[in-house]
């Protein structure tokens, strides 16, 4: 007896069968479909006539919400002659033109079993790369496989990430863990690693991965709100430590208990004990402008080797020369400082709180404030703030713009900001939640409305302190939404690419001012380790790099374009002009 295909020329078949005894599953003959067959892999069936393919599969099928089936439904489809020739002539080649192709679930990982005993190799090269296009069971097969059959390549491979060209830097010791790593010059990278709990900082010049100096510093700020704890600064490297209990219910009022500033060669300046404040908007006025979320002021900032600190209800400053207290200045009204400070060209230094500015002389004295009702989102340098609730309110002149969705039925609603607005020269970006962005000029004019926008951080949800998912470069500014796109556009609004993405951004900077680099979520079945996804972008949006890594603890990329990377206890280097030429030649 021959296939159905045989006999009527039909390329496939579907039929239900009634339940009549829950506690058996209904056998179909495959003879009626295939008729004399042969089984190559599970659910695919040979006719020993004419020779096709057939899948056949067999499903319950009824109420979705009953937790019996009242029918099951036997499907049998005929393969075409591109998947028919991977069936039965199974290669690498064949393998990844058919990737995407429907087969059953267990078929990549059965036919794997075939092609590898006849090209490992090949399959080696592919785990290595690991081809982003095969299906999951297919990657896990080879996980596995590779791990048995190359156990020294798998030690090798997982312990440097697999990057193809990456240098070890240094090796630290085998308990040892890098929290993160920092660049403070073109060629001198510090790490913050941790053994034992004890914590030290490891400056490192490359190429000659050579350690500089060492210093023990006590344990980071790791509780509650995710703030950067080793950063650099002006000319400094800046570390939060310690811990501060803000609310024995809500951790994201934890805060940093001191603050250290270190020169470039080691040298501690200053260690200095943190007093921000930090607390929630309750007010239900607050919240119609403002919207309800924590407000913390870690910020501070460093002009011209001077250090303007919050604390309380003042901005100490300090000279960091010296390493001496310059002054204390009392804000206007008791407001809590915010930390960013802005000198003009005259020598007037403005100060933004929480809910205004203030500026001061060079003796010191407050010659300007200003001070809203609500929390402001953003001052931008204009001095103008940028409320929740899509309301930009210029103290210079005293008028509010807002911007409003208008619906069919003429209905009018107020947006809502993703993400903080950002400059760029010229002009203000602003993104709001319904998939809209407005560019406006230095006089608030409308230039063009976007239908993109960023990652929504700012809702009632946040915390004061977010990632920020915008970034504005030389050239362009990117723009990144969590689980769906990264859009690149000019300064006049020109759209540049946009990638369609599946997972959150971690982050989202440049390191020379023209190319692009976006960290995602990485959960990838070559793999079990944490890791993530490393996009680097050129000014017109053209993808250099795609990379799985480690991290993305002590991830960081130098001026040059070096990124330094960790695996437990081992620091590499990559240099990532060098490695996107490869990979640019393999596409």
């Amino acid at each position: 007896m021959a296939c159905l295909y045989c006999q009527k020329g039909s390329n496939t078949f579907s039929r239900l069968e009634p339940i009549h005894d829950l506690s058996q599953t209904p056998e179909f003959t495959i003879h009626e479909i295939v008729g004399e067959s042969r089984n190559p892999y599970r659910e695919i069936y040979e006719c020993l006539d004419c020779h096709h393919y057939w899948w056949i599969r067999v499903k319950g099928t009824g109420d979705p919400r009953s937790t019996y089936p009242e029918y099951y439904e036997q499907t049998a489809e005929l393969f075409d002659d591109q998947r028919s020739e991977l069936i039965q002539n199974p290669t690498v080649s064949q393998l990844l033109q058919h990737s995407e192709s429907k087969f059953p679930y267990t078929f990549f990982p059965e036919i794997l079993e075939t092609i590898s005993k006849r090209e490992p190799e090949t399959l080696k090269r592919i785990f290595l790369d690991r081809v982003p296009n095969l299906p999951s069971s297919a990657k896990q097969w080879l996980r596995k496989w590779f791990q048995k059959q190359f156990p020294k390549d798998y030690n090798e491979e997982k312990g440097r990430g697999f990057p193809s060209h990456a240098s070890l830097v240094i090796p630290l010791a085998n308990n040892e863990l890098v929290l993160v790593t920092e660049w403070v010059a073109i060629n001198q990278c510090v790490v913050l690693s941790e053994i034992d709990d004890l914590y030290t900082l490891t400056a490192i010049k490359l190429p000659e991965n050579k350690v500089l100096w060492k210093q023990t510093v006590n344990r980071p700020f790791l509780e509650g709100i995710s703030i950067p704890y080793l950063f650099y600064q002006s000319g400094y490297l800046c570390y939060f430590q310690g811990f501060q209990k803000g609310s024995e219910y809500f951790s994201q009022l934890n805060r940093p208990n001191e603050l250290l500033v270190f020169d470039l060669q080691g040298n501690l300046l200053l260690s200095i004990p943190l007093s921000f404040r930090c607390y929630e908007i309750l007010s239900t006025e607050e919240c119609d402008v403002s919207e309800n979320r924590v407000i913390q002021n870690f910020q501070f900032s460093i002009l011209s080797d001077t250090l303007y600190l919050p604390h309380t209800n003042e901005v100490h400053v300090y000279d960091l020369i010296t390493k001496k207290i310059l002054q204390k200045i009392k804000t206007p009204n008791g407001e809590i400082s915010s930390g960013k400070v802005f000198q003009t060209e005259s020598g007037v230094i403005f100060f933004h709180t929480l809910k205004g500015v203030f500026a001061v002389n060079e003796n010191w004295e407050i010659v300007f404030q200003y001070q809203s009702k609500y929390h402001p989102v953003m001052i931008d340098s204009n001095l103008n703030f940028y409320y929740y609730y899509s309301i930009i309110e210029s103290i210079q002149t005293g008028e509010q713009k807002r911007f409003y969705q208008e619906k069919d039925s003429d209905i009018k609603l107020l947006f809502e900001l993703a993400s903080p607005p950002v400059m760029f020269p010229e002009g203000i970006l602003i993104p709001f939640v319904w998939d809209k962005s407005f560019l406006l000029n230095q006089n608030l004019e409308l230039i063009k409305e976007l239908d993109i926008t960023s990652s929504d951080t700012l809702g009632p949800h946040s915390f004061g302190t977010n990632k920020v998912p915008i970034l504005v470069s030389d050239e362009n500014i990117t723009i990144t939404n969590d689980f769906d796109s990264i859009a690149m556009i000019d300064f006049l609004g020109n759209q540049l690419c946009i990638l369609p993405i599946q997972s959150e951004v971690l982050n989202v900077f440049s390191f020379d001012g023209k190319h692009t680099v976006v960290i995602l979520t990485c959960f990838d079945e070559y793999s079990e380790e944490n890791q993530v996804e490393f996009i680097f972008l050129d000014h017109k949006g053209k993808i250099l790099l795609k990379k799985i890594l480690p991290g993305p603890e002590g991830l960081s990329v130098s001026f040059d374009g070096i990124l330094i990377f960790s695996q437990k206890n081992q620091i590499y280097s990559l240099d990532l002009f060098v490695e996107s030429d490869q990979y640019l030649k393999n596409l």
